[in-house]
């Protein structure tokens, strides 16, 4: 592959500028000099001399333009081998050799190209999910509108079939929502008022109307784009050496061409040696593994920035976890419902029900939960105010009600035994109590607690068969949820009651240790740890929008367990990238020895060069189609 085109962001510049057809234009040239030029007579060969000239001009002209324009600049690339040997076998009078190498080093390019693109095709397919128009309120009724001017806010109808233009929330109907564009979930999730939806995600039965939440850039469409362009910018070490190895790559071959030339007295060889070594299949061995490797992530549902955090996750030997949204939903439920003697179980579910109904707060959205799936009339409270850091309270019918934890103004007072031995029992399960009084008198507690996620265990145990030393549990609860989390997810430690500063300072002791650390985190306060990680895992769908910017992985639909298959994923990737280079090393060495031996002409020698560009292209893009290990994908 010609040197100025390693770079796989140039394959766009390429087919757009027509070389297609020029190579296959100066191909058709040289093939018709060579018929020509096997008829007798001087005219067929002065013709042929100027098809094939004028092929050599089309072909190979750029070629020897852009190793002028290296070395003018002080650079070194190959495509001063190439150029050497085009000029070589003109020199020689092989004007047919020039033309042929000239036309099978680009047309190898544009080969490569081609598989280098199969191997994106799953980044590419999220660029083309978004609509051209979304049908928006205006007006008095629904509109098509070109996306660019759909705004935060604005109220968007989705018949089936649609796809979404923008992140919104589902305000009316009901429906099922293809997401696998996304999240890599074959089964489509069932929608009602108040659920997320994102851009480029399917409807497929209902209608639907929602209000637009994230649009543009900022939708998780948008921020999938971003990523993948940041990724194909960033290279990770493996490339950066190669390049190094180009600084004295050409010398070398130089000097084996020169020496072969000395040897056996015939320039033919050194020409083959000059085409053959252009080290193409190991500029080629990393970038084509990591884009691959980003497209099957992305198509898993995995958004990754950058191919050097494949290296950091593949190395990983810790992976520490937040709680509250990671390892537990994020969504706390009412567990139980503990009445004082005399006073029915529903009854200090309604009261408590009746003064949270305006409070934002995830306790309260739990307990109007459990008053719904009840089917209890819950009646609007009067004078209800928040006492910041206690609770609510309110008038139910005439009667004061509160509701709040420990920090509650007399909050535990004056309780029955049993009340007081169920408050213990609440706090070692790891839940949260809620007192309810009425009038200053308790009438009962409710515990509140978060749901482990049910793929927390299963990732957990992956993790450690996967080699990680260290699988642990980074939380700003108390000590007794954050070991009753740990357990239910067999996690080797849990740190507790961390501030952010905290959670950073765990994170620096293991990397003094020379110990390369995954943090996984959904919130604003989790960002600091993320960005101090090696790795910094945000959830994709529930994570704060500053957790999302500061890492460097997103997990979409907050599937923990999408982990482990990154780290099987990224392994695989730094074996290819790692066989890549040894095979690149050994067939450029054999096709100089056979160069050098005269084996090889200079038309075999191009040829031989493409297949060997192509065949490490072709391993890459394997990557594109692992699987994940059936334990995995249940």
């Amino acid at each position: 592959m010609i040197g100025r085109y390693a770079n796989l962001g140039a394959y766009r510049q390429l087919v757009g500028s027509g070389e297609f057809l020029r190579a296959l234009g100066g191909g058709a040239l040289a093939l018709a000099g060579f018929v020509v030029g096997q008829h007798p007579g001087p005219w067929a060969r002065w013709t042929a001399l100027g098809l094939i000239g004028a092929s050599i001009a089309v072909n190979g002209a750029p070629i020897i333009w852009g190793a002028l324009q290296g070395l003018w600049e002080r650079r070194v690339n190959v495509d001063e081998l190439v150029s050497l040997a085009i000029v070589a076998c003109l020199i020689q009078g092989e004007y047919l050799s020039a033309a042929v190498v000239s036309c099978v080093m680009v047309l190898g390019s544009l080969i490569e190209q081609a598989t280098g693109d199969s191997a994106r095709k799953a980044i590419q397919s999220l660029l083309d999910l978004s609509p051209h128009t979304a049908l928006v309120w205006a007006d008095g009724q629904f509109q098509a509108r070109p996306v660019e001017r759909v705004a935060v806010g604005d109220r968007l109808l989705l018949r089936p079939g649609d796809r979404l233009a923008v992140d919104a929330v589902v305000k009316k109907g009901a429906s099922a929502v293809d997401e696998s564009s996304m999240t890599g979930e074959p089964i489509p999730r069932d929608k009602a008022p108040g659920d997320a939806v994102f851009a480029g995600t399917l409807n497929l039965n209902g209608v639907l109307e929602v209000e637009a939440t994230r649009v543009g850039q900022d939708s998780t469409l948008g921020r999938v784009i971003k990523l993948v362009s940041q990724a194909e910018a960033h290279k990770p070490k493996a490339v950066r050496l190669i390049d190094r190895y180009s600084r004295w790559f050409t010398p070398l071959i130089l000097a084996c061409a020169g020496a072969a030339w000395a040897i056996t007295g015939e320039a033919n060889r050194a020409v083959t040696v000059l085409i053959v070594g252009c080290p193409c299949a190991l500029i080629l061995a990393a970038p084509t593994a990591i884009v691959a490797t980003i497209g099957r992530a992305a198509k898993a549902g995995v958004l990754v920035k950058g191919g050097q955090y494949l290296e950091a996750v593949a190395a990983a030997d810790v992976v520490l976890f937040d709680k509250t949204g990671t390892l537990t939903e994020g969504k706390p439920r009412v567990r139980e419902v503990i009445p004082a003697a005399g006073v029915d179980r529903l009854e200090v579910l309604r009261l408590a029900a009746c003064v949270e109904q305006d409070s934002s707060h995830p306790l309260a959205r739990a307990v109007l939960k459990a008053a719904q799936y009840a089917k209890i009339v819950i009646d609007r409270a009067e004078q209800t105010c928040a006492k910041i850091g206690a609770g609510v309270c309110g008038l139910v019918q005439g009667n004061l009600v509160e509701v709040g934890g420990a920090c509650l103004a007399g909050a535990g007072a004056g309780a029955p035994a049993e009340l007081s031995a169920k408050l213990l029992e609440i706090k070692e399960q790891g839940a949260t109590p809620l007192y309810v009084y009425q009038d200053h008198r308790p009438v009962g507690l409710i515990s509140v607690a978060d749901r482990v996620r049910p793929a927390a265990k299963g990732a957990v145990e992956e993790l450690k068969a996967l080699g990680v030393g260290q699988v642990g549990l980074l939380s700003g609860d108390h000590q007794r949820s954050a070991d009753m989390v740990a357990e239910a997810v067999g996690l080797s430690r849990a740190w507790a009651e961390m501030l952010p500063e905290d959670k950073l300072g765990v994170i620096a002791q293991m990397q003094a240790q020379g110990r390369r650390v995954i943090f996984v985190g959904d919130g604003v306060n989790d960002a600091p740890a993320l960005a101090a990680a090696d790795v910094g895992v945000a959830m994709g769908a529930a994570g704060a929008d500053v957790a999302l910017e500061t890492a460097d992985v997103a997990l979409m639909n907050d599937d923990v367990a999408k982990l482990p298959f990154l780290m099987r994923l990224s392994r695989r990737m730094i074996r290819i990238i790692k066989w890549n280079i040894a095979f690149g090393l050994a067939f450029n060495a054999a096709a100089v020895l056979a160069s050098a031996g005269g084996y090889l002409s200079p038309v075999l020698g191009a040829l031989a060069h493409n297949v060997g560009s192509v065949l490490v292209v072709l391993c890459s893009a394997s990557l594109a189609f692992y699987e994940r290990p059936r334990a995995m994908a249940r």
